[in-house]
């Protein structure tokens, strides 16, 4: 691509990212795994672009050939989502460190699934009378 190509291509990225949205939170998992398990992190909701980033991470992570087992699916999901939302991060947690145990990122996804889903709008509850309608058969 020339110089003038890329330049949509930002903005376009830029309108995708719209207004970051962050959330901090501290991890310490010095007593299950040693004193440096510790620290500060923050993540950011991702645009479309970074959720698409995800599943092309997903699917390099796995050569193309669907996971055989719920923990490897669970373990290249969290990986690519980490990969692409984490901003700061303690420096012992690399996504593609091989001293990286899977507790340790659930730790940190768990916390990050939970202020994501809070954007989320929760289900009015049914109102029986409405739904009951036309009991004929």
């Amino acid at each position: 691509m020339t110089q003038p190509e890329i330049q949509p291509l930002r903005i376009l990225h830029g309108v995708n990212q719209g207004v970051r949205r962050t959330h901090s939170f501290d991890i310490d998992l010095t007593e299950e795994f040693g004193d440096k398990f510790k620290g500060r992190f923050t993540v950011h909701h991702p645009s479309q672009m970074e959720r698409l980033r995800i599943g092309v991470l997903q699917s390099q992570l796995t050569g193309g050939i669907p996971p055989m087992d719920n923990r490897t699916d669970n373990l290249v999901f969290m990986i690519a989502t980490l990969d692409t939302v984490l901003d700061v991060k303690p420096d012992w947690f690399d996504v593609y460190s091989d001293d990286l145990e899977y507790e340790m990122l659930l730790a940190v996804h768990m916390e990050y699934t939970k202020w994501y889903d809070s954007f989320r709008k929760r289900p009015e509850p049914i109102n029986n009378k409405e739904t009951s309608g036309n009991t004929e058969g």
